[in-house]
């Protein structure tokens, strides 16, 4: 027992993964409830599935069930994440997985919020893990400042960028 700890085997060190914040806001000159059905009802219309998805050209996104999947020409279907709080038309909160097994979930939080003039301002907040493998092809990581254009110039345009 004398040797218990003393000289036990220093297991490898791996550092953990640097966590980049992102925040990024559009206001769209809609009432909040289309804005909200717009990003989730309709979400298999605007994704940027060419550069954002798994499957590529052909598959689409949508949310079924408490999940944001995709899904390919074929039928095949991915969970990208799990939908933790959806409370409409104001707020949803996804557990982000697919992509960042090796780094832990992170929640991607998705506010829609009313401002003057009957517009809507929607904010996606996060925290993206970044890492030398980031840049690898078998990692997914999302470009939340692409996804959030593409879903403003789907919803009609930006009102203004914040």
């Amino acid at each position: 027992m004398h040797n218990l700890f003393s000289h036990a085997h220093e297991p490898d060190y791996v550092s953990p993964p640097s966590v980049v914040p992102y925040e990024g806001a559009v206001v769209l000159d809609v009432p909040e409830h289309q804005a909200f059905d717009g990003f989730t009802d309709a979400v298999h219309l605007w994704w940027p599935v060419s550069e954002m998805s798994v499957f590529g050209e052909g598959s689409h996104v949508a949310i079924l069930r408490d999940h944001l999947v995709e899904e390919s020409e074929d039928g095949e279907e991915i969970i990208w994440a799990d939908v933790q709080e959806w409370d409409s038309p104001e707020f949803i909160r996804f557990r982000w997985t697919l992509g960042q097994e090796e780094f832990g979930t992170s929640d991607v939080d998705i506010r829609f919020e009313a401002v003057d003039g009957g517009m809507t301002q929607v904010t996606i907040s996060c925290e993206r893990a970044m890492s030398s493998e980031s840049d690898s092809d078998n990692v997914f990581v999302c470009d939340w400042s692409l996804i959030l254009s593409r879903y403003a110039r789907f919803m009609g345009g930006a009102a203004k960028l914040d």
